[in-house]
Formats: C-alpha cells, sequence, structure tokens
C-alpha cells in the first residue's frame, strides 16, 4: 500500500518537491519491488526478467522516483511490442557514462544504471531528439492511445534525482532505456 502510494505521489508531484528525503537505496531492491507492482494481468501478457548485478553500491535517491521511471519505460516497452512481448532488466556498475545520453547525471567517479530493453517496434531516428518532450507522441496515429507525458515525466523525475538518461534504439529490434544514478560518497557530520 505504502509503495503504491509513494508511485502516485511521484506521478502527480514530479514538477513539485516529493517532501520526501533521499535515502539510500539498494538498486535491486528497487528494481524487484517495482516488478511487484506490474501486477498478474499485465505479467500474463509480458515477461519481465531481471537480471540484477550483486554488489553494487547503494545511490542516494527517492525510491519512488526511480520506480515511476522504470514503470514507464517497462509499459513502453511493452506497448511497442504486437507479440512475444519480453522486457529485462539489467542493473550494472558503470565508471564511464555512454555516448547516448539525453540527460547527463550530476558529476561522480562511478554510476549504477539500470536497463529497461524491449524487443519492440524501435524508434526512428528523427523522432528520438523528440521522445522526452511533453506530448509528444507516436501513438497517436495508431490503436495505442498515448498521452505523450511518460517519458517527459520520466525525464523531469531523472532531473530532480540528478540521474542521467540513455536511448539507444534500432527500428526492427527494439529499444534500451538507461537511467543512470550517481554514487555519492556519504560523508560524516
Amino acid at each position: 500500500m505504502e509503495q503504491g502510494a509513494g508511485i502516485v505521489r511521484a506521478m502527480l508531484g514530479f514538477s513539485r518537491d516529493s517532501g520526501r528525503e533521499p535515502a539510500l537505496c539498494d538498486i535491486n531492491e528497487v528494481v524487484q519491488d517495482t516488478l511487484k507492482l506490474l501486477g498478474d494481468r499485465f505479467l500474463r501478457e509480458v515477461q519481465v526478467h531481471s537480471k540484477p548485478t550483486p554488489g553494487l553500491p547503494g545511490v542516494l535517491a527517492a525510491k519512488d522516483f526511480i520506480q515511476q521511471i522504470l514503470l514507464n519505460f517497462i509499459f513502453n516497452g511493452a506497448e511497442s511490442m504486437e507479440s512475444g512481448k519480453q522486457i529485462q532488466l539489467s542493473s550494472y556498475a558503470i565508471t564511464e557514462l555512454p555516448a547516448d545520453l539525453v540527460l547527463l547525471p550530476v558529476p561522480a567517479s562511478r554510476y549504477v544504471a539500470v536497463s529497461v530493453e524491449d524487443s519492440g517496434c524501435g524508434i526512428p531516428a528523427e523522432n528520438l531528439p523528440r521522445i522526452f518532450e511533453p506530448f509528444f507522441t507516436t501513438k497517436a496515429l495508431s490503436s495505442r492511445r498515448g498521452t505523450g507525458l511518460g517519458l517527459s515525466m520520466a525525464y523531469e523525475l531523472a532531473k530532480k534525482l540528478g540521474a542521467g538518461l540513455a536511448v539507444a534504439s534500432v527500428v526492427g529490434q527494439g529499444s534500451t532505456f538507461t537511467l543512470i544514478l550517481p554514487v555519492r560518497e556519504l560523508t560524516k557530520p
């Protein structure tokens, strides 16, 4: 119940302060808790796999913001696939930022990343620069109706976290959206 309330707070309050202090998060636990929010009906239609890297450093962040970003990536991936819907979430550590960044994270010596990979239709190169714009949607002309707010909300939440975002996509092969969280060293008072 508390997790659901946190997601609703994130959805409704991404443009203002959430009122929650960031806490040290184990990203693998956050991913598993996010998968529990998907529900049986969604999981009957989409196979979601998790590939965690054990022993990742903790990240200082608002858990509900991370969950909302991942849920947006998962739902967009699911909507991009017609059949055999499979999504893989991978968590891992990085020290160098990828070339396909659309949002630069705050500087850090190391980062924890979570990638959401689908095997959907992919995103045409001419649309990639616009996918995080509010109200931009490629679903307007399809049977799936979209508002164009999901990815723009994910972008704003990532900015609030000081996180980065990367997108890689090949038309006809799928897309990978990556959330990059800085590992901030805790200082003692």
